[in-house]
């Protein structure tokens, strides 16, 4: 039951962001192949897992002071706080303005093809997915699955041993690749 009450804050992002996945999934499938839209997809989550880590280490981790810092001083509070979920899930004041800045970006990039659809239904599975596992990974003592004992461990580390390295949470490459392992 317990576990149950923490999950619960994961409803907003699952319906607003995961309907916005759907749309987009729809709008790449009505006008390309599954193919496409499934490398794309792909894609999307990719470039997710880059952009989690860079938030994480410079938007999140910047000094205390700072602009980035002060507004979202929420991060901070997670660290001293790690288990409250209601510290662990981005609200949807957050998530629904940055999604969008995302969606406009990738539009402008892609110059409105359906394929921008697909790229942002990847980025959006990957925004999911990290809001699911930061979760799993915070009030579970020990991993409910056992692939994520790795990325629960590598989490771990950043919040009781090194705040500085160990970034990424849904991975662990970007960590490796930039030397913040």
């Amino acid at each position: 039951m317990r576990y149950l009450r923490a999950y619960r804050v994961l409803l907003p992002p699952l319906v607003v962001y995961g309907g916005a996945v759907g749309v987009s999934l729809v709008w790449s499938l009505m006008h390309y192949s599954i193919g496409w839209v499934g490398l794309m997809a792909v894609g999307g989550w990719f470039f997710w897992t880059l952009v989690e880590y860079l938030i994480h280490r410079f938007g999140f981790h910047e000094e205390p002071g700072r602009p980035w810092a002060q507004k979202y001083d929420i991060h901070w509070i997670h660290h001293r706080q790690p288990h409250r979920s209601e510290h662990i899930v981005t609200s949807l004041s957050l998530t629904v303005p940055v999604a969008l800045i995302f969606f406009g970006v990738f539009y402008l990039i892609g110059a409105g093809s359906p394929l921008v659809g697909a790229w942002y239904a990847g980025f959006g599975i990957g925004y999911l997915s990290y809001e699911m596992i930061h979760l799993m990974i915070h009030i579970h003592p020990i991993p409910p699955l056992r692939w994520l004992r790795s990325l629960w461990m590598h989490h771990y580390h950043h919040h009781f041993r090194s705040p500085n390295k160990y970034y990424g949470v849904t991975s662990r490459w970007w960590d490796y690749l930039f030397g913040t392992i």
